[in-house]
């Protein structure tokens, strides 16, 4: 059996980085799955390494996330100073996970992206 590229899922995955002063904000867009989760995770490594006081990941964007994405989340939270990494999510898509599993005690969930650069 031969395998076509229309067998495989489709997965969508848009970030974009900004810059504001020492604090970098990610904001993502698409869904972040088994599939996305590597790229997402070497976006967010290659951020780390600028070594920004704070990092902003925008979620509002995000239409499908997964515990692949937690894990993504999770390993940053390890890498950054207490508090530094800030989660911007407006859906249960993306805030329910991270309530569930009680990441949301380590990682803050903000409304907007000026709420979470304050």
């Amino acid at each position: 059996m031969t395998s076509s590229s229309a067998d495989l899922p489709a997965t969508e995955l848009s970030v974009t980085l900004d810059r504001r002063g020492r604090a970098a904000v990610l904001a993502v867009a698409g869904e972040i799955d088994l599939l996305s989760a590597p790229e997402f995770a070497d976006v967010v490594d290659a951020v780390l390494a600028g070594e920004p006081e704070i990092l902003v990941v925008d979620l509002r964007a995000v239409t499908f996330f997964c515990s692949a994405g937690l894990q993504v989340l999770a390993a940053a939270h390890r890498r950054l100073a207490e508090g530094a990494l800030r989660v911007v999510s407006d859906s249960a898509v993306t805030s329910g996970p991270l309530k569930t599993t009680g990441l949301d005690t380590w990682i803050t969930i903000h409304p907007t992206v000026g709420e979470a650069l304050r």
